[in-house]
């Protein structure tokens, strides 16, 4: 019942903002809170540096910075993407290769300078340069970007894609051409000069963001004038600040074991949406005997994902399957379940050459060595240390030890994921991971592809040449969303066969919010609270 009651929350809140109108509290009564407020203290949960497109760490860096710098599309409350920079009827040709967009009048800089064409030409395609792989893909997808005018760009393709609505001009975010231009690494650059709603008044290291409302923004001046956003690493201290009333809100999720406790405050409300975000276990497929496919099959016996992922969230998340993508979305391809079967894990071993045991009964490798490892996780996230404290625990089942080891995030990601750049390699057995968000139709090809231009998120060093020939033939040549359907099923079947990593599944969001401080609160379909609609109103 509990989770009714809050997901009814999210279905009013989302009707509201639809209409016009902001958001309501728990019980669904008229609050007496404000649209419109001064200032609002929210919680940041990592240092995020300067907060621009080529220096922010996270996704949680990824909400905040969506605020100061503009998309040409972005994606509303149910998840369909809308255009945001440009005007609705921008043109699609040429198979899906040439798209062009025309300017909405009135955007500049934070520093006052116009947004032009010119700006749109820049931004998609001065990362080609740089580090950021997200950012980098899409620039590298550009064939050629033509300046009609000030206002209006054609941007062609290399390939076909169906998908570059979402994938690219709902994620560039537009830079500065006169910013950055002259700097051949982005990196350096810590002035934040977007185009946003928000610009960034101050920042101190390791202590807070201050964000002041621009207040003469093309789609309107911001509800709330300035957001201080103090750095806090410590749920613990997140939890106090909301409950005390010191935080209006945090970026961070809440635990399940919160809720009832946030419940008995009538000037909380507690925000539930679908969670996009899946919790992973890497493997390093390219390190012995990761790299045998039998043995990574038998991994996906040995674990009992289902029963993980009910023991930390409860009915508070979708469990994950062998598709790895959430299996309620319309490509997911059914019947890939994980099958949690002791027997099965040991026969598969057993058949695979790890039948030998040594004195202590550990598994040993066909060429002799102990089946010994290291699970690397971020030493502030706790479900994922509780979940590699169970994935520990099962394995002794089989046979094969696990060593839990809990390190900075920035640590963890220089073995797993140097420089955000897969194609550096990396150094790990296992690792607990997850990605800011799965919706995103490429999130397959990218998170499996082991063409590092293509599979820039492929952590684990996936190779499969069924899936690259799915992703270099199939998958360019979509042209109809049945097509691109039917090929993202084909490639889960493929994966599903031979495992890269195991997915557990994906968390409810579970955000609290005072409403008696501030009520324009918007969320929606992996939407965090902290989001242009929340703060801007319907569009």
């Amino acid at each position: 019942m509990k989770k009714r009651i809050i997901s009814l929350v999210l279905i009013m809140t989302m009707a509201l903002a639809i209409t016009g109108c902001t958001s309501t509290p728990k019980d669904g009564a008229t609050n007496s809170g404000s649209s419109i407020a001064e200032s609002l203290t929210i919680a940041i949960a990592k240092d995020e540096n300067s907060l621009t497109p080529f220096t922010y760490v996270s996704s949680t860096g990824l909400i905040v910075n969506r605020l100061i710098y503009d998309t040409l599309l972005t994606t509303n409350a149910e998840n369909e993407v809308v255009p945001w920079m440009i005007e609705d009827d921008y043109q699609v040709e040429n198979d899906f290769t040439t798209y062009t967009v025309t300017l909405l009048e009135g955007q500049k800089f934070h520093d006052g300078s116009p947004l032009t064409a010119e700006d749109i030409k820049f931004s998609f395609t001065y990362p080609a340069t740089q580090k950021v792989s997200s950012l980098k893909k899409i620039a590298n997808s550009i064939k050629s970007i033509d300046v009609i005018d000030d206002k209006t760009a054609v941007i062609n393709l290399k390939n076909p894609d169906i998908n570059f609505p979402r994938s690219g001009l709902a994620a560039m975010r537009i830079i500065s051409k006169k910013q950055y231009e002259s700097q051949p690494d982005a990196s350096v650059v810590n002035e934040s000069i977007g185009s946003g709603m928000y610009k960034l008044a101050e920042y101190k290291v390791g202590e807070y963001y201050k964000l002041e409302a621009v207040s003469d923004y093309f789609k309107g001046a911001p509800n709330v004038k300035n957001i201080n956003m103090p750095i806090m690493k410590d749920n613990t201290a997140i939890q106090q600040g909301l409950l005390s009333g010191d935080l209006a809100a945090a970026t961070s999720s809440i635990s399940v074991e919160m809720l009832e406790t946030y419940g008995k405050d009538d000037a909380l409300a507690v925000f539930a949406n679908a969670g996009y975000s899946p919790m992973i276990m890497n493997i390093n497929n390219g390190r012995a005997p990761m790299d045998n496919p039998e043995f990574r099959t038998a991994l996906t016996y040995a674990i009992d994902v289902k029963g993980i992922m009910s023991t930390l969230y409860r009915e508070y998340a979708t469990i994950g399957t062998k598709a790895v993508i959430r299996p309620d979305m319309d490509y997911a391809q059914s019947g890939l379940d994980y099958d949690y079967n002791v027997s099965k894990a040991n026969e598969l071993l057993d058949k695979a050459g790890f039948d030998k045991k040594s004195d202590n009964g550990i598994r040993l490798t066909p060429d002799g060595k102990p089946c010994n490892f290291t699970m690397l996780v971020y030493a502030s996230n706790n479900d994922r240390i509780r979940t590699a404290e169970l994935i520990t625990e099962q394995l002794k089942a089989v046979g094969i030890e696990m060593t839990v080891k809990a390190m900075e995030m920035d640590t963890v990601d220089a073995f797993v994921w140097p420089d955000f750049d897969v194609s550096k390699g990396r150094d790990y057995d296992f690792a607990m991971w997850g990605w800011g968000t799965s919706i995103n139709p490429d999130f397959l090809p990218a998170m499996f592809s082991s063409n590092p231009e293509i599979g820039t998120s492929n952590v684990c060093g996936y190779v499969n040449p069924t899936f690259d020939k799915l992703v270099e033939t199939d998958f360019k040549a979509v042209k109809t969303a049945e097509d691109l359907n039917a090929v993202l099923k084909n490639m889960q079947k493929v994966i599903s066969e031979d495992p890269g990593l195991i997915t557990f599944g994906y968390a409810d969001s579970l955000q609290v919010c005072n409403t008696e401080k501030y009520n324009g609160w918007v969320s929606g379909k992996g939407l965090n609270v902290i989001n242009v609609y929340s703060f801007l109103g319907a569009q």
